[in-house]
């Protein structure tokens, strides 16, 4: 009877958790993030990049910045947690949450292989639309994602494109290592198309002084995207559940708001 085994698991954490916080114990959470995705999560400009940053409540980030990076700290910082940060390169950080050696991992897209293993808390952090970048003489005629087949297209490795991406054929997925990356094969021609998320890749793109360079085809999908903890993690109910409450108090404090309103 394994559920009722996890199940048991599950309320031994949770009663180790308030027993520390009755006791006035430190309340921590450690999670894990990838280090070039702006606006999201990404490193500060001119200060030494740190691969580890211990952030109290109260407190930020010395070399890391975001706009979901914000929103998690708050809503983290609102319940009195302090939070261990790892930044890695997101294959890293994906083999992190997988080993056990975080608790959660942000921010983080859904899709049917990432269900079967992560849970999801109701509220996101951030929502991106799945777009793919050509050159401006392409002679791609748009009728659905079908329209690529037989061509070359970049796509940073790991990310989410969504379920519809994941079941195409018939056209030739390239792995990137960033998007800096991508965009300097798509402008010298040794690829079709860059697919990608809007929001980040043009962000990029003006970092580049690139704007303008490229066309972009229709969106094909999109997705919420969220922080998350492994299902078979006894942990992860707790925490989530923790997120929720705190995300719930920034929104009614006007804190959420002013991080929206910041990052436009």
């Amino acid at each position: 009877m394994a559920w009722l085994k996890e199940a048991l698991l599950a309320c031994l954490w949770c009663s180790m958790v308030w027993g520390l916080q009755a006791s006035g114990e430190e309340r921590r959470v450690r999670v894990a993030t990838l280090e070039n995705y702006p606006p999201f999560c990404f490193y500060r400009e001119g200060v030494e990049r740190q691969t580890l940053e211990v952030v109290p409540p109260g407190s930020d980030a010395v070399s890391f910045q975001g706009f979901s990076w914000d929103v998690l700290r708050e809503s983290f910082h609102a319940r009195g947690y302090t939070i261990e940060l790892v930044i890695t390169p997101w294959a890293r950080a994906m083999t992190n949450i997988n080993q056990g050696n975080v608790e959660l991992l942000f921010p983080t897209g859904k899709n049917l292989e990432r269900a079967s293993y992560l849970s999801y808390p109701k509220t996101p952090l951030n929502e991106v639309d799945f777009r793919v970048y050509v050159s401006r003489d392409a002679d791609i005629v748009w009728e659905g994602l079908a329209s690529l087949e037989g061509r070359t297209i970049g796509m940073v490795r790991g990310y989410n494109l969504g379920d519809d991406w994941m079941q195409l054929d018939g056209i030739d997925k390239y792995p990137v290592n960033s998007i800096e990356q991508g965009f300097r094969m798509l402008r010298l021609g040794r690829l079709d198309g860059f697919a990608g998320y809007e929001i980040n890749w043009d962000y990029i793109l003006k970092q580049m002084g690139l704007q303008g360079q490229f066309e972009k085809l229709p969106v094909f999908g999109s997705s919420k995207e969220y922080v998350v903890g492994l299902t078979r993690s006894p942990g992860t109910p707790h925490l989530l559940a923790e997120f929720e409450a705190g995300m719930a108090a920034i929104k009614e404090n006007g804190t959420y708001q002013r991080l929206v309103e910041r990052w436009q």
